[in-house]
């Protein structure tokens, strides 16, 4: 797993306000061996592997970012983060007059991804930080909560050893710390983060209302719907599009899946590999080796009837950003689809076939699928892109012809999209990585 290290050599200097004046130091910030405070100086020319800041406002935006950098996943692909968004998750919100390198962070629930932009040449300033990150850098995600916890812990040692006492950061550590030890604050918080406010913003009746629904749908449930109705990402009231499809009519399955159940969510694996393992067995149980996957067979698979899942449409006219399927009795499940494109809507039946295969028969018995970028939705669009159209079974269709029509072609035979063959054949280095259509974030995510 990646390593991160925040490190910090004090350097008392300037006559700015006690807790600036004596944090400041050389940081450096590297990720594995990255060095992403590498940077020239503009003024001397010269290139340093530190740069000179404090670290007072570096801990305090962690410190007020707690909640939504642990809990608040980044939007889905199509969405651009509002400002409040970037405010919690990019570095450079630290500020406070200083030049911070472009990162950005965003927890997937199980890893913390990390993104970083060398600055640009065109930008103007005395410090210019010269590496970046060529792609997302995930890291364990307690690894960063304990690296984190020790660089504002050091800071306020800091603060302590040269007589600054009582700081706000001092006050907002001690209530955070207070938070997290309670499992009601922490649930509270967490539902506020997943809902897009930080600390204390979200109305008290919205956030009771999530805990409640919580109570209803299992709070694994909510976490992975919440952000996807949350205020940035939803037109109507967060938490009213997950009632509009619990309340509504749905059609009625019985899954009717087995296969080893050797895998599981807390195998240590990143989610498209997770995807790709549970999709090989599955081709495998049900034997149908290298074709393409029958409608008849994902109908089947689910338990839902051909002719009512055919005649069914969505019941809502604008665009759902969440499919669920609420269990019942007897292992027996009400879904609640959104997707009307008859390529999207084998899409959706493959991500709901997988999140039942590893979340569904395991306790965990409501299905959900949305369009955000947590673990649990990267592993559903892996196991659908391999289980619809599995890597060997489209190297052997496409032959090595790589081009634009051939890769319609493929998608016509395998019945998926076109961006779905460029996806599968970009993450495996087949062909080069758009941003539009690699789940391997590029540079940046946005």
């Amino acid at each position: 797993m990646n390593s991160l290290s925040l490190n910090f050599d004090w350097l008392t200097s300037g006559n700015d306000s006690p807790e600036i004046q004596q944090t400041m130091g050389m940081f450096g910030l590297r990720v594995v061996d990255i060095s992403l405070t590498q940077n020239e100086d503009t003024f001397s020319k010269t290139i340093r592997d530190t740069v000179l800041v404090s670290a007072y406002p570096l801990a305090a935006w962690i410190a007020s970012s707690w909640w939504r950098l642990i809990f608040e996943p980044l939007p889905p692909t199509n969405a651009k983060p509002s400002v409040n968004w970037r405010m919690a998750h990019e570095l450079t919100a630290a500020n406070q007059g200083f030049i911070w390198p472009r990162v950005i962070l965003a927890s997937d629930t199980e890893l913390m991804q990390i993104w970083s932009t060398p600055s640009k040449a065109v930008e103007q300033q005395s410090v210019r930080y010269i590496n970046g990150l060529e792609g997302s850098c995930p890291i364990n995600l307690h690894e960063f909560e304990l690296k984190a916890e020790k660089f504002i812990e050091t800071v306020l040692s800091r603060l302590n050893a040269t007589g600054v006492r009582d700081t706000p950061l001092a006050n907002l550590w001690q209530e955070l710390q207070e938070e997290r030890s309670d499992a009601y604050s922490s649930q509270y918080r967490r539902c506020e983060a997943e809902l897009g406010f930080d600390p204390d913003e979200c109305p008290e009746s919205l956030v009771e209302d999530t805990l409640n629904l919580a109570k209803q749908i299992g709070s694994k449930t909510l976490s992975e719907l919440a952000p996807a109705c949350s205020k940035d990402l939803s037109e109507a009231q967060p938490l009213s599009e997950i009632l509009k499809q619990i309340q509504s009519s749905g059609l009625k399955g019985n899954p009717d899946i087995s296969i080893d159940d050797s895998v599981n969510p807390d195998t240590p694996q990143a989610p498209w590999q997770r995807g790709n393992k549970v999709a090989s067995l599955l081709r495998d149980a049900i034997d149908i080796r290298e074709n393409s996957v029958p409608d008849d067979t994902l109908y089947d698979l689910l338990g839902l009837k051909k002719s009512e899942y055919e005649a069914w449409t969505p019941t809502h006219r604008q665009r759902q950003h969440i499919s669920v399927a609420v269990p019942l009795k007897e292992n027996r499940f009400n879904f609640h689809l959104r997707k009307k494109h008859p390529i999207a809507k084998r899409f959706e039946l493959a991500r709901l076939i997988g999140d039942y295969l590893l979340y569904g028969n395991r306790g965990e018995s409501w299905l959900t699928s949305t369009d955000l970028r947590t673990s649990r939705q990267k592993y559903q669009r892996a196991f659908a892109a391999e289980f619809l159209c599995p890597l060997s079974s489209l190297q052997d269709y496409l032959d090595n012809d790589y081009s634009e029509s051939a890769i319609e072609d493929a998608g016509d035979y395998f019945q998926v999209s076109s961006q779905t063959v460029e996806s599968i054949l970009a993450n495996n280095g087949l062909i080069s990585s758009p941003q539009s259509v690699s789940d391997l974030e590029a540079s940046l995510p946005y």
